[in-house]
């Protein structure tokens, strides 16, 4: 493995439903990766970049975008799980919104940034790192989420069954899950995916991203 990647820094103000938040991000994403592929060196193994990838230090427009959306959802007392969240905006504002929140992903760094940002805005929730397709984690249980959601997460073709597979597994049988893709290739995949699966899939827009509605 490659030695620790020292990330350049920087706050990030974000202000969704009248909340304001305060997160500590990756300054620079091209630096960023540019730092990773030199870290990792010529001949190494593909995988490392591929998991070691920083794209969960940014706060990509469908995180902000899902977050404006969960802001109109009743979450008090509900349980919220959030898939491959990165930094987690959607989720730190389920937390604020009294929603009981699970955020998952599978990133090495994920809890590092995702335990400042709680701190720095006086919130909490229960972080897994989870790998979608493995073994369940202590306080992940299937079929028990009244909402599931997740933001451009399909970056590669395979992604649209696992996430079709991911809502059915996790989504209560009222639950509510919900997409936030900026137009990806694999958006009507995952679509199809889902209804195969029996999942009713809604289509609207938030600004310019699309935002899937998934039920039972």
């Amino acid at each position: 493995m490659p030695d620790p990647i020292r990330y350049r820094l920087a706050l990030r103000t974000e202000v969704v439903g009248g909340w304001r938040f305060d997160l500590t991000a990756i300054e620079d994403f091209e630096a960023a990766v540019s730092e990773l592929a030199e870290a990792i060196g010529r001949g190494a193994d593909a995988r490392w970049f591929e998991d070691l990838c920083p794209m969960f230090g940014v706060i990509w427009p469908s995180a902000r975008a899902l977050a404006e959306r969960v802001t109109t959802l009743p979450l008090r007392g509900n349980r919220v799980l959030e898939l491959g969240c990165g930094l987690a905006l959607p989720s730190l504002v389920a937390a604020r919104a009294g929603a009981r929140v699970v955020a998952t992903d599978q990133h090495p760094h994920t809890w590092t940034f995702l335990e400042q940002n709680l701190q720095r805005n006086r919130l909490t929730l229960d972080y897994r790192s989870f790998d979608w397709a493995g073994d369940l984690p202590d306080g992940v249980e299937e079929r028990a989420f009244d909402v599931v959601m997740a933001s451009d997460v399909l970056y590669a073709p395979a992604m649209a069954e696992l996430v079709a597979a991911s809502f059915d597994r996790f989504l209560a049988p009222d639950g509510e899950g919900l997409l936030a893709d900026p137009g990806r290739p694999w958006l009507q995949d995952f679509s199809e995916a889902a209804r195969v699966r029996g999942l009713r899939v809604d289509l609207d827009t938030e600004g310019d991203t699309w935002l899937l509605s998934v039920r039972r």
